[in-house]
């Protein structure tokens, strides 16, 4: 009985770090209501302090775990000591430390849950964090005035509990995609799951995300292409990832060539609202420093950035996550993100073609679609956020998956040679 308790306890608390991580426990108005949180910024700070306890709680309990997950995933603690050595060389010293803290909090859940629970398990508890963030949303916006924009170019845009428009279509893109592949995996509480997707998806056009629904068209239209590619053999594999990619080039350059009469019907300029413009200076600054970078989330608060701020008074980042990545840790962090992005592709992969048997298997690889949709517009790679917190943990879920299908394929191939 002991036994039970301690384990319904630890989902309790798991549960309750994943409404931190999601924004579910600390509810923002329309941005131009208030910057602050409701209940203030105490709140905030002591929903910090009690994730930090309980996460401490966790490394005592199981830390010989902790240590076994992190030489496991050499890639991505390489990363995270790039990041920590660019103390070194940062031109903010103060954001970067403020930052960081985050950032290794935000390792320590991932390992934890890696750790604790299978890619299966996950999914259902992030459907917790997801479908009350959902929930929490649609009731804010609906019943309250002030969690809808008021500002003349966002007027009626919902912003749900998280004070941006844009952020509350992320998040729903999220939760759509988690209770889409959940309802299609699960016969039990089906019709809740379509439930949570159908408020999902509410939200996400009533926030008007363009960014957002461009993400769940893409994660339905790939879903009956995973299912064809896992019946293929391995030639015509190869043969329909090569088509894949010249189809996408091509579809680049025709959007390319029509960008034009394409953006003008999303009521978006060429610039992509200006960010293409801010991304050419954004270069310019990266080949002055390529190899190192300014030091993690240190550029935009320094005199780096002056002139960008003074052309663009909207910019308190890249809004590209991939320059971003460049702009904090030059060359070095960009190429390590890239050999741990390749392999993080390659695992989801392997699993959907030698693994998945319901839609929910197919989550990894929709989820780095995901990431890389948001980060063409946001910088949301290396920032302590629920972005940054789902790849690293699913990472760290493939790896250790990986290797215990590994070490069993080793083990029946060793006694079958014996007898």
């Amino acid at each position: 009985m002991s036994e039970i308790k301690i384990k319904l306890t630890e989902k309790i608390l798991t549960i309750f770090l994943l409404l931190i991580a999601v924004g579910a426990l600390t509810i923002h108005p329309a941005q131009e209501v208030s910057i602050s949180t409701l209940g203030g910024d105490k709140l905030d700070t002591i929903f910090n302090i009690v994730s930090y306890l309980i996460l401490f709680y966790f490394l005592l309990l199981y830390w010989k775990g902790f240590l076994y997950v992190a030489t496991r995933s050499p890639l991505q603690f390489l990363l995270l000591a790039i990041i920590i050595f660019s103390l070194l060389w940062s031109e903010d010293l103060s954001s970067s430390l403020t930052y960081m803290r985050g950032l290794i909090r935000i390792y320590f859940l991932a390992i934890y849950l890696a750790m604790r629970y299978s890619l299966k398990e996950q999914l259902r508890l992030i459907a917790w964090a997801l479908g009350t963030a959902a929930l929490l949303s649609m009731l804010f916006s609906a019943l309250l005035p002030d969690y809808s924009h008021k500002s003349p170019e966002l007027l009626n845009m919902w912003s749900g509990i998280y004070g941006h428009k844009n952020e509350l279509g992320y998040m729903m893109a999220w939760s759509a995609g988690v209770f889409l592949h959940l309802a299609l995996s699960s016969h039990q509480y089906r019709w809740l799951m379509w439930a949570l997707c159908g408020i999902s998806i509410c939200l996400i056009i009533l926030s008007r995300s363009t960014t957002s629904l461009t993400i769940l068209l893409t994660m339905i239209l790939l879903l009956p292409f995973y299912k064809f590619f896992k019946k293929t053999n391995y030639k015509l594999q190869v043969v329909m990832i090569t088509s894949a990619l010249m189809l996408l080039i091509i579809f680049s350059i025709l959007l390319v060539n029509n960008a034009e009469t394409l953006v003008g019907t999303s009521g978006k300029d060429l610039t992509f609202n200006g960010r293409s413009d801010l991304w050419e200076l954004v270069i310019s600054k990266i080949l002055e420093r390529p190899w190192l970078g300014y030091g993690y989330s240190a550029f935009w608060t320094s005199n780096a950035a002056s002139n960008l701020r003074a052309t663009y008074e909207w910019a308190s980042n890249a809004h590209n996550g991939f320059l971003e990545l460049l702009l904090e840790l030059g060359f070095l962090g960009f190429l390590t993100f890239a050999a741990g992005f390749i392999r993080f592709f390659v695992m989801a992969m392997t699993r959907i073609i030698y693994v998945a048997k319901k839609p929910e298997d197919y989550w990894p690889m929709q989820m780095l679609i995901l990431i890389v949709i948001i980060n063409f517009s946001e910088a949301r790679l290396l920032t302590p956020s629920w972005n940054w917190l789902m790849y690293i943990t699913t990472s760290f879920s493939l790896t250790l998956d990986y290797q215990r299908n590994y070490h069993q394929s080793y083990i029946e191939s060793f006694y079958s040679s014996q007898k």
